[in-house]
């Protein structure tokens, strides 16, 4: 007998493989119980945390991860440079706040907790076009709609840029670009199609419709330096660096400016970086 995924839904043939991602144990079977009216979707992975769900990741590729924001030892939003660009991301989380954040980094949905059912019909249905669009040969890559590129004659351009310079950056989720001081940028990190940017005041923390190596060929390598896969920093901006322990590093950058938070990795490469020690 056919099983449907939903009173008044249509039945789908196609598996669909999830990922849940959330610290709190109840909140991961609620989940399950949940999808459980959705019998085409099949929960491949279940992660306590964002380094559980990355090593997870580093070997499956799920269709969608539901993904919670705010967790012990890092933010849902941490991990998105790690999934895989073929897979939709729906964020889970009991704090309206970060809708606005979600949709620009190009997740699939947001549910605010606790999950209504009805809410979680249609957010199966948006995996489902999703899926479709994707067989149907439409790209669903790591090129967000309207995601911009540089080409070889505008990176060339605008590589002796100094910190005085002033950019036209699109902002995620507008029509309309922003004006950036080079110099304002303290640090960028990549969210797969877009990057989070931290400004000195008044600006503050924003993101942008481009990605981190196109921010990577326009900005002085004499002031910005790699850190990690996933981050830039200007390191003459750089005021207080604090070690709270091997897996965990804050590097602050004056006043009304957002903290840094570094794992392991990027924390190493920034030490040698200052000339540190590995």
């Amino acid at each position: 007998m056919p099983s449907s995924s939903s009173a008044g839904t249509a039945p789908y043939s196609t598996t669909i493989t999830a990922l849940l991602v959330d610290d709190e144990p109840r909140a991961n079977e609620r989940m399950q119980q949940l999808l459980a009216a959705h019998p085409e979707i099949v929960v491949s992975g279940i992660a306590g945390n964002v380094a559980e769900a990355r090593a997870f990741l580093e070997t499956h590729a799920p269709d969608v991860v539901f993904l919670d924001v705010e967790m012990p030892g890092g933010s849902g939003l941490g991990l998105l440079n790690d999934v895989p660009a073929s897979t939709q991301v729906v964020f889970v989380t009991a704090r309206e706040k970060y809708a606005v954040q979600a949709f620009a980094v190009a997740a699939l949905d947001y549910l605010v907790k606790p999950v209504d059912p009805e809410r979680l019909a249609d957010t199966v249905a948006r995996i489902h076009q999703k899926q479709t669009a994707s067989a149907g040969g439409q790209s669903t890559g790591d090129r967000g709609p309207g995601t911009d590129d540089l080409d070889a004659d505008e990176a060339v351009a605008v590589a002796v840029l100094g910190l005085g310079d002033v950019l036209s950056v699109p902002l995620a989720g507008k029509t309309t670009s922003l004006a950036v001081t080079v110099g304002d940028i303290c640090w960028i990190e990549s969210l797969r199609n877009y990057t989070r940017v931290a400004l000195k005041p008044p600006a503050g923390l924003l993101f942008f419709r481009r990605r981190l190596s196109h921010w990577d060929k326009v900005l002085p390598t004499s002031a910005f330096a790699r850190v990690g896969r996933s981050y830039l920093v200007q390191v003459a901006a750089i005021e207080q660096i604090e070690w709270s322990s091997r897996t965990e590093t804050t590097v602050t950058f004056g006043e009304g400016v957002e903290p840094l938070a570094l794992g392991r990795l990027p924390a190493i490469r920034l030490r040698e970086i200052l000339g540190g020690h590995a």
